[in-house]
């Protein structure tokens, strides 16, 4: 039995049609119908049931289908995994990450990866968190939770440090808090991510990590918003320090406890799988790994 022959197969119960698996092998109908009755001839079994205008699998083609598709995978990776050794990468990678992450990335790296491997074409969508944990048709994920799909692998791709700020205006009115705990007693403007509870806000004390409930008049899944109306007054707000460090230094925004406290947040790159990782896939992930590691202002604007 040859592998060609249960590609073909494959291909059949995929399009439950002769005509339409022909057309994609490129194959004459005939000759696909003949090749399928050889392979039912030498199982010794039924894999198809034909009407006059369509064919389904059996019961035992299910099941032959179950073990052939993964074999035709594997093999068709491996194939393409040889490819990779003898050529340089080429071909679209599809990411899926938030807004955020896109512009970042748009400020150096994607340009240095694009005159690096000039052959390999990136496609973006961005999606909010809860869309991106609901996705799957990409390469690579870029995600602040561990994936809780238990196909995928994550990788840390780095850390960063969320801290409570407030405006001067807002401080001069309400004063300063000493530590989060009092947090309790502010007018907190929380970040809804859909995935962890906005009113938790977690902070370092020591070795531990603690959560002071907070409560407040807004709650937005735009981190930005709530930054805003922080600078204008309304509120404290607890966001990655990257997206302040200009509003602290223009004097917008004040950073609480000096910083204290700050709870550092790992921030992954998940994929499906590490077995038969195409090489622009591999060459992207490896140049990102090492950007991020050497590029101590990669969140400076």
């Amino acid at each position: 039995m040859k592998i060609d022959d249960l590609a073909l197969f494959v291909e059949v119960a995929d399009q439950l049609s002769f005509t339409e698996a022909a057309n994609n092998l490129d194959l004459p109908q005939s000759t696909v119908s003949r090749k399928i009755k050889q392979l039912e001839d030498q199982l010794q079994a039924r894999l198809f049931e034909r009407t006059s205008r369509q064919i389904f699998l059996t019961e035992q083609g299910r099941q032959f289908y179950a073990h052939c598709q993964s074999i035709v995978q594997e093999f068709q990776l491996a194939q393409d995994n040889l490819s990779d050794f003898q050529s340089a990468p080429s071909g679209d990678i599809h990411l899926c990450m938030p807004t955020f992450f896109s512009e970042v990335l748009s400020k150096e790296f994607f340009g240095i990866f694009m005159r690096t491997f000039p052959d390999i074409r990136i496609h973006i969508k961005t999606l909010s968190p809860t869309q991106i944990e609901q996705t799957c048709d990409a390469d690579l994920f870029f995600y602040v939770e561990m994936p809780k799909n238990s196909g995928m692998v994550a990788r840390r791709l780095f850390t960063f440090s969320r801290r409570f700020y407030a405006a001067p205006s807002y401080l001069d009115k309400h004063g300063t808090p000493a530590h989060p705990r009092e947090l309790i007693h502010h007018n907190c403007l929380r970040f809804d991510t859909r995935l962890v509870d906005p009113s938790c806000w977690l902070y370092v004390e020591g070795n531990d990590v603690h959560c002071v409930d907070v409560d407040g008049t807004f709650m937005s899944e735009s981190i930005r918003s709530t930054m805003q109306l922080a600078v204008q007054g309304h509120g404290i707000c607890y966001t990655p320090q990257f997206l302040t460090n200009a509003m602290v230094r223009e004097g917008k925004l004040i950073c609480l406890f000096d910083g204290k406290y700050s709870f550092e947040q790992p921030y992954y790159v998940m994929y499906h799988s590490r077995h038969h990782m195409p090489k622009k896939i591999r060459v992207f992930l490896d140049m990102l790994t090492q950007y991020a590691e050497q590029k101590y202002d990669l969140f400076e604007f």
